[in-house]
This record gives C-alpha cells, structure tokens and sequence, in this order.
C-alpha cells in the first residue's frame, strides 16, 4: 500500500529570498526576515531555516558580514551631544575613532559611555591642540573590543577654541 503525504510547506524564510544569491544576501535582508519571525514554538522551523541563511552567509558567528559603517558626526560650537547609540536589538563593535578639528588655538574633548542613569568617564577632558587625532594614538582608547548595546549611549563634550570638529567612528555590527 502507497503512503501519501502533503509535500512541506516551503518555509518563508526561503520564499522571501527566493530570487537572491547566497553571496548577495545583505544584511538589511536578512534583518528584514529576522524582524518578521515571532520567538514562538510555532515557528520553530522558520527559526531554524532563518539560523541556516543567517550561517551559510555569515559564518558560525559574528562580526556581520557587509555591516561596516563610519559614524560622522560634525560640531561648530562647544557642548555636550550624543554621538552613538545602538538600536534596539543591535550590537555594533567599535574598532577606531578619529577627530579632525580645524582650530589655530586649543580645544577640549572628553568622553563617556552612559548605560541607563550611571555614566563612565572613558576619556576625561583633555586639551588639544592636534588638528587630527587617531583615539588609540591619543588617549589609548579603545585598547580592545568595545561592543555597543541599545542600553549603552556613548557621549562626547567639546569646548574650547575651535572652528570646527569633525568626529567619525569606524562601527562593524556584531548581532
């Protein structure tokens, strides 16, 4: 006697990226399939397939592949801002960060990482008078992997005698 059985439902996770290269997936796609995938017992087979994609393109862990990106931010006027934080669900590594400043006097920056409502000091204010400026050079920051959650709000002041400062952060997403 012949067993019958409905063939399985292509998973979603195929079927939204039916038209596209393994090599080609990038990053925003696979995000895009991620968002969309409930965490229920459910779906533990779209999970499962999303796993793979995200494996086959990224191999057995991060950093994401095609995910660098430099943070600019650029001031005319002293005072503390926010340069970066993370969106929700984002891990992103900070490799460098530099600051070019066009100045004919000194200027002043510091820096903190703030999670919730506690702050820590990372580079306490210092007087400058380099016009540019390599942080691991300068301060010796970041001396190792500095990882940057949705909780974690990196903060900058800047003060002194300056025309401009212009501040860029080399950022690879880990998660």
């Amino acid at each position: 006697m012949k067993q019958l059985a409905r063939p399985p439902r292509p998973s979603r996770a195929f079927q939204d990226l039916k038209s596209t290269v393994a090599s080609d997936l990038s990053v925003d796609q696979y995000d895009k399939i991620i968002e969309a995938a409930y965490l229920q017992e459910g779906n533990l087979e779209l999970l499962e397939d999303i796993s793979r994609i995200g494996q086959a393109k990224q191999g057995p862990g991060p950093p994401r592949a095609g995910s660098s990106k430099v943070v600019t931010v650029a001031k005319e006027d002293s005072g503390g801002f926010a340069f970066y934080q993370p969106s929700q669900g984002e891990v992103w590594l900070l490799e460098e960060m530099t600051a070019i400043a066009v100045t004919s006097g000194s200027w002043t920056m510091s820096l903190e990482l703030a999670v919730g409502a506690e702050s820590m000091t990372i580079i306490p204010t210092q007087s400058k008078t380099d016009t540019f400026l390599l942080f691991t050079q300068a301060f010796g920051w970041p001396s190792s992997a500095t990882y940057l959650d949705s909780n974690t709000k990196m903060n900058m002041a800047l003060g002194g005698s300056f025309t401009s400062v212009s501040i860029f952060a080399l950022m690879t997403r880990y998660r």
